[in-house]
């Protein structure tokens, strides 16, 4: 783990973006953590993070949660899987 300054992070951005692929930088206010700049290392993660931070895809999910739920026994006729 890296831990720096905002005005030294501000100084030298390169250097501590580079550092995330080793570890966690830890950018800290008046010596205390603030900001935590972590490598978004694995595709899951990346489309992980993708999603967290989509505006259309948290509105998906807010219509999503207002329809109505179809009952499982209407699922299971619908999905052809008996009764």
């Amino acid at each position: 783990m890296t831990t720096v300054n905002p005005r030294d992070f501000t100084l030298h951005p390169d250097k501590y973006l580079a550092a995330t692929a080793v570890g966690d930088v830890v950018v800290t206010q008046d010596g205390e953590p603030w900001v935590v700049l972590r490598a978004v290392e694995v595709d899951q993660d990346r489309l992980s993070a993708t999603y967290a931070y989509s505006a259309a895809f948290h509105e998906l999910i807010q219509q999503r949660l207002q329809e109505q739920a179809i009952p499982w026994e209407g699922a299971k006729k619908q999905l052809d899987l008996g009764p």
